[in-house]
Formats: structure tokens, sequence, C-alpha cells
């Protein structure tokens, strides 16, 4: 009967062969809010945001900084590879290193590095969080890719991704979840409950360390789902690679064009979704993205495109800030809350931007 019923989802377009795209509508309705926010500073592949006691921390490449609240940087320490997560607690930084597992610095296992089974599974770290003092929960994109292919992952039509429970002390690795389509984000609730995002499913699941049982708690989404930092109100502020398109929709159920696309194309120019777009004449468009007039309309189709969601403790969506087709503050990736602002990266955009007033439980 599955088989009948996947044919004729094939034959109509509907069900996974489906290529509509949800509408940002309700509690995503777009608007400026990124786009007009004050700029903190510029920073090239500005990523990972976390607060911590002596500032914020951020990644950039390989290089650790830690602002101000003013904005200014400091280089913390530079390593061999890119920085690709960040997670602080109780005094503690844990950072995943592109191809080499998990290192922690401060705290209570300073100075911890990967090694053995850890540094060989874990290659593809997207996501930290403490579980505890000496238990770290790490979402890893896919098994044989590195962090930064995300977008081959997706136009190959990657299921590849897992969650792992990681004992500092020990080293030992514990699967929780696997056969999961790029985990981006992982967030602790206080329970055995977590939440973790499935980028290429446009979900967020809700996942109990105790059973292992998974459920759907955000679904349907117009867009890419990425981190998720914690709000002050108990809520949480989800992250997004880009907008769905329908081109893209289409190009992922054409398995020949598909295919050669990938083997053809160079990958700056592939039809896929991107952290920023009009760098180059080459780049791929669709007649909306044109320039009337010199003027790009911001409802336009686009590869890239900035998004962060405030959601309660449910992941019910409560509001959201954009930077639309004609902005540059696009590839949001990362956001941490700092008082009652919000701080947000753009990796895209190069650059790190904080929204005046809109924490602390407050809907923007």
């Amino acid at each position: 009967m599955n088989a009948v019923s996947r044919f004729f989802d094939r034959f109509l377009g509907r069900g996974d062969w489906a290529v509509t795209v949800p509408t940002l509508d309700g509690p995503l309705l777009p608007n400026q809010e990124l786009e007009e926010a004050q700029l903190l500073a510029s920073l090239a592949e500005a990523d990972n945001l976390v607060h911590t006691e002596k500032g914020m921390l951020a990644s950039s490449a390989n290089r650790l900084l830690r602002f101000d609240i003013a904005g200014k940087a400091e280089v913390l320490q530079e390593f061999s590879g890119e920085i690709t997560a960040l997670a602080h607690a109780r005094g503690m930084t844990a950072l995943a290193v592109d191809g080499s597992g998990v290192v922690i610095r401060g705290g209570l296992h300073d100075g911890r590095v990967a090694t053995g089974d850890e540094a060989g599974r874990l290659t593809c770290v997207t996501a930290l969080t403490f579980l505890d003092s000496n238990t770290v929960l790490a979402a890893n994109g896919a098994a044989s890719l590195p962090a930064n292919a995300w977008r081959r992952d997706l136009m190959q039509k990657g299921a590849s991704g897992s969650i792992w429970r990681l004992d500092l002390k020990s080293g030992k690795l514990e699967l929780i979840r696997d056969s999961l389509a790029w985990p981006a984000g992982i967030a602790t609730t206080g329970s055995n409950r977590i939440y973790i995002t499935e980028a290429w499913r446009h979900r967020v699941l809700a996942v109990d360390l105790a059973t292992r049982s998974t459920v759907p708690v955000l679904d349907h989404l117009p867009a890419y789902p990425a981190r998720i930092a914690p709000a002050f109100n108990a809520g949480y502020w989800l992250t997004f690679y880009s907008v769905r398109n329908q081109l893209v929709e289409f190009i992922l159920r054409e398995e020949k064009y598909r295919k050669r696309m990938l083997a053809e194309v160079p990958e700056a120019y592939w039809m896929a979704p991107s952290l920023s777009s009009w760098r180059d004449y080459r780049e791929p468009m669709q007649g909306s993205q044109l320039k009337q007039m010199n003027v790009l309309k911001p409802y336009a189709v686009t590869r890239s495109y900035g998004l962060v969601v405030h959601c309660d403790q449910n992941m019910k969506p409560l509001s959201s800030f954009h930077s639309r087709a004609d902005g540059v503050v696009h590839g949001t990736l990362s956001a941490c809350e700092w008082g009652d602002d919000l701080f947000v990266a753009s990796r895209g955009g190069a650059r790190i931007v904080r929204l005046s007033k809109v924490a602390s439980g407050k809907r923007g």
C-alpha cells in the first residue's frame, strides 16, 4: 500500500513530491527588523554567539573572539580548524573544531581535547549544549561531510546526521538519535526532553533522552532551521539558514538534473540555498530576482534570507525578525540574549547586529 501511495504522490505531485512551500505568515510575517537593527560589529564568517559572565563569545572561521557590550572585540584563541559550534555553562566553554571533536576551555574540564572514538565520530558538529557539568550533547550534521558542506548534504538529500551524549570525564559517546537530515540545533528544557532542529525536513523535534521517543513539535516550516538559543522567559530563539524556494524543491525531485548539477556546476553557482546573494553575476536567479529600475523587490524569490523566530517553551512561534531579499543581514545561524537585547550573527552579511529591548520575554 505504501508503494502504491508513493506512486500516486509522485504522479499527482503531492506529499513528499509536492513543490509547494509554506508562506511566511502569522508570527512569521516578513518585516525589516534585522535589516534595520543596530550594527554591533563587522566580522567575517560571523557565527556561534554565546553569552558568558565576561562578555559575548563569537567565532570567525578558526578564531574565538570575545565582545564587550560596545562591540569591542578581543581574539582569545585560534584553532587548527574552523569553529563549528559553541556552548557555555558553569564557567566552561565547549567548542567544536571542524573534523576534531569537542574542546573545553575553562572550568572543571579546562584543556580537554577530543581523542579516540570521539575524534572519529564527531567530525561534523553543528551544535552543542551542556546537559550538566560533566555532559555535553552534540549534534553531528552528517556522517561523512564537514560542517561547511551543508549545501552539498541538502542537495545530496542526506540523512546521516545524529545526536550524541558525550561524557567529558571518560570521553564515552552515547548515540541518542540517528538518521537525521542535518540536525543543526539543540537545546535542553530542564527535563529529559530536548529540542533539536532537522533542517532538511524543515522541522523541530522533541526527543526524550530516557526513552529515545521522538515527536515533531514544529514542522512544515517555510525555511531551513539552524540553531536554538535559550530565551530568558523559558522560550527559545530559532535561527535559520535561509528560506525555502520552489525551484530548489523542484530540483530536489528531479534526479537527473540534480545529479548533473552537482557533478558539473561549481558549488557557488548551484541553484541551492545560500548564506548570501548578489556577489557574482553568475549566480542563478529567477524572474522575480531581476532588478527593475535598479531596484530589487523585497518580496522577490531569493536564495538567501535572514530570519530569527522567538518561540515559547513549547516551540510555538511568537514573533520573528527578518532581512528580506533586498537586504544583506542574511545567513543568520546564531543568536543570543544579553540583558534586554538580542544579538544575531549574520554569516552571509559578515556582521553581528543588536535588536534592542526585544529579549527578556518581550515579543519584539
